[in-house]
């Protein structure tokens, strides 16, 4: 019986207030390279690999008993347990900070009230309701069932305790429930004349003006201290003697495949490196633009039957054999074939060679200089544009903290340790640029003024010709100019203070002015930096204050329940950024 409950409750021993803490499993994973060093840092504590490593296996394993017919993806479920064991660790030093202590007279309380989770288990309940004396008696005769609930608890209540101390720190008011109840109550249909400074020509903006800006708000290009690299690519791409064994062994299976009593799809299954290969290659229909174009234009070029010889595209070789061809509903020819796929990929012994490459660069480079032994080597040198010390991604490069780090630790002139990128390409770099705080030049800045300027222009014509267009035509020919004119009109229906109007978005300004507007009058022009407006107010339904009284109450507890499960959200969001948390992860597992 006990069996059956859980596995009717799957995520019973796994409750944490429902959010955030996830349990571990059983199973594991192979392990990985370095298994002692520091994998990361959370909040000033040195994570080191086994530690996290057996938190992962953990989860890794516990997946795979819960999803025993799915392939499991490393890559997200090591993301996934990362997010979930930080969250762990921020946790229990938020319980310990906020002296939060669990009593027995707590899990008492919490045994004799248990969770939804539990509430909604087959075996507790009578007529599809909780029945607390199923639940009690289990307690009773059941010790397995008995202990591991109280664990549970004792688990889990520390941290229930925490989000409800955090939860606490929302107040709701009377008078905030009433001007939600108001916001969203408070309606109209409107017919709106947009005037759309996108539609206005852009003016020239001199360079005097952009330099007179840029002066006038020097402080907004402030920028804090900032580096500059220069570097050498060195791609890890294959030989021509990769290319020649590819193509040998491509050749050797379409000799196979042409055989007259071959199977197709049997050697698909045996010799294809593509993802369709275990589905015999079937790739079903597709059109021209969904393939490559040198793989659409070999299967669209053959018969059905057809088998062609090895055909190159950036994957590798294609051995394809087309099986039907036909129109679609769209009047557009389509094929149907699969196809045998020989990866064209650098051989390890191509990978060591590429490394004592770029080794030997590196060397070299400490002693003469990079841009020297580039020149030598007859090597493209380039620099990436100004990154921070808060960036993780540089630009030219990618995703490089360890590089980012390197930069800001070193002087201008040091030439950083050779890094892969992406698995792709080899990276050495030398710091060339150093500056502290600074201010962004005025060529660095001049497109973006430039743009800024023209907005703001655009914006003041656009402004102006609506307010000589309500002067010159009357009330009852606006709509009907505006439209010549080819201003849009916007009609939205049953709108509230915080709708989203179609084409026109969230206007606070212009909604403020619609619902201070009664049925059957135009608003004032309504300027803003969105746009220009003017609505007109086709009708009003103003809310029911009466009905507002009787579901007070009920609104006051949503509304609580929201803002508390945002201000959570909001808590945790500030807590992960203030802990500093640095991922050293891709340097022990592979995959990431």
């Amino acid at each position: 019986m006990f069996k059956s409950m859980r596995k009717n409750a799957k995520i019973f021993f796994y409750i944490i207030a429902g959010v955030f803490i996830f349990s571990m499993g059983l199973g594991g994973v192979k392990g990985f390279l370095r298994p002692r060093g520091v994998i990361g840092v959370i909040a000033g504590k040195k994570i080191r690999y086994p530690e996290f490593n057996e938190y992962f296996s953990q989860y890794y394993g516990n997946w795979i008993q819960q999803n025993p017919d799915k392939e499991p993806d490393e890559k997200k479920l090591n993301n996934e347990a990362w997010d979930r064991f930080v969250s762990k660790i921020l946790y229990d030093m938020e319980i310990k900070k906020r002296h939060i202590k669990v009593t027995t007279e707590d899990e008492i309380k919490k045994l004799d009230n248990p969770s939804d989770d539990i509430k909604q288990i087959k075996q507790f309940q009578t007529n599809g309701k909780f029945d607390k004396a199923k639940y009690q008696k289990m307690i009773e005769e059941n010790p397995d069932f008995a202990n591991a609930l109280i664990d549970n608890i004792h688990q889990t209540l520390p941290y229930e305790k925490l989000f409800d101390a955090v939860k606490a720190e929302v107040k709701v008011t009377d008078e905030d429930v009433k001007e939600d109840y108001i916001k969203k109550n408070d309606k109209a249909d409107v017919k709106i004349i947009y005037f759309d400074y996108k539609k206005v020509d852009n003016p020239k903006i001199e360079d005097s003006e952009i330099e007179k800006y840029y002066n006038e708000h020097k402080e907004d290009y402030k920028e804090p201290p900032a580096r500059k690299l220069k570097y050498v690519k060195y791609a890890i791409k294959p030989s021509k003697a990769d290319s020649m064994r590819a193509k040998a062994k491509a050749d050797s299976i379409y000799q196979l495949a042409i055989k007259k009593d071959a199977d197709f799809a049997e050697l698909a299954k045996e010799y294809s490196e593509g993802p369709s290969g275990p589905k015999g290659g079937d790739l079903g229909y597709f059109t021209f633009e969904r393939m490559v174009k040198p793989f659409s234009e070999a299967a669209f070029s053959m018969k059905k039957g057809e088998i062609s010889k090895p055909v190159l595209t950036r994957f590798g070789y294609h051995i394809i054999k087309v099986f039907d061809k036909r129109k679609n509903d769209k009047g557009k020819e389509e094929v149907k074939a699969s196809h045998i796929l020989i990866k064209l990929e650098p051989s390890e012994e191509t990978k060591n060679m590429i490394e004592k490459e770029v080794d030997d660069f590196y060397e070299m480079a400490k002693e003469k200089g990079l841009e020297e032994v580039a020149k030598e080597k007859n090597l493209k040198v380039e620099e990436t544009r100004e990154f921070n010390e808060k960036s993780k991604f540089i630009p030219g490069i990618g995703r490089a903290e360890d590089l980012v780090k390197f930069a800001f630790e070193n002087k201008e002139g040091k030439i950083a340790e050779p890094i892969l990128v992406n698995k792709k390409e080899y990276v050495v770099a030398q710091i060339s640029y150093v500056v502290g705080d600074h201010y962004k030049s005025l060529e660095d800045a001049k497109k973006s003024i430039e743009r800024k300027l023209m907005t703001e222009k655009r914006r003041e014509i656009t402004q102006k010709m609506a307010e000589e267009f309500i002067k010159k035509y009357p009330k009852d020919k606006w709509f009907e100019m505006a439209k010549k004119e080819g201003w849009e009109i916007v009609e939205a229906k049953d709108i509230n203070h915080d709708k989203y109007i179609s084409k026109i978005g969230k206007v606070d300004d212009l909604l403020n002015a619609i619902f201070k507007t009664e049925e059957g009058q135009f608003t004032d022009l309504v300027k803003t930096k969105k746009g220009t407006y003017i609505a007109y107010i086709e009708k009003r339904n103003k809310p029911d204050m009466k009905k507002f009284e009787e579901e007070k109450e009920k609104l006051k507890k949503q509304m609580l329940e929201r803002k508390q499960n945002k201000h959570l959200s909001e808590w945790y969001k500030k807590l992960k950024e203030d802990a500093k948390i640095i991922d050293n992860r891709k340097d022990y597992y592979p995959f990431l």
